[in-house]
């Protein structure tokens, strides 16, 4: 008697990669009196994730300036400046491979409401790779 086996491997998938999102938003009432939300503040990412920075609809800027602080060390492939506007994202991908750790970066932007003066204004929230 002649016995066949057929083996069957299963294909690992490919991890699939995350788009994670950062909202920034901007208040201000005045010159100095500017409030930034950056959510979240210290965006924590997995490998081969990318990063999508978007400013909120009700913002009162319509343009910020994402720039890394170490563009040497810097995760992604493209070491910016990262620039969006209201409606188009900034996008950091193509992440490099072994990129874990944690890397500083600023948001810039002109907050401007109403006829008070624009109010420039530079913040420093985190990226992480886990």
């Amino acid at each position: 008697m002649l016995l066949a086996t057929a083996l069957v491997l299963a294909a690992k998938p490919w991890p699939s990669r995350a788009t994670v999102q950062v909202t920034v938003s901007a208040r201000c009432a005045g010159p100095n009196s500017t409030e930034i939300t950056v959510s979240p503040w210290n965006v924590r990412v997995q490998q081969g994730d990318e990063i999508e920075w978007i400013i909120a609809a009700n913002a009162n800027s319509d343009n910020i300036t994402v720039r890394p602080k170490a563009t040497s060390g810097w995760p992604f492939a493209s070491r910016g400046p990262f620039n969006a506007t209201k409606g188009q994202p900034a996008r950091a991908n193509g992440m490099r491979p072994n990129g874990r750790g944690s890397y500083k970066y600023d948001i810039e932007l002109v907050c401007q409401a109403g006829n008070n003066p624009p109010d420039s204004v530079v913040v420093d929230p985190d990226v992480i790779v886990n």
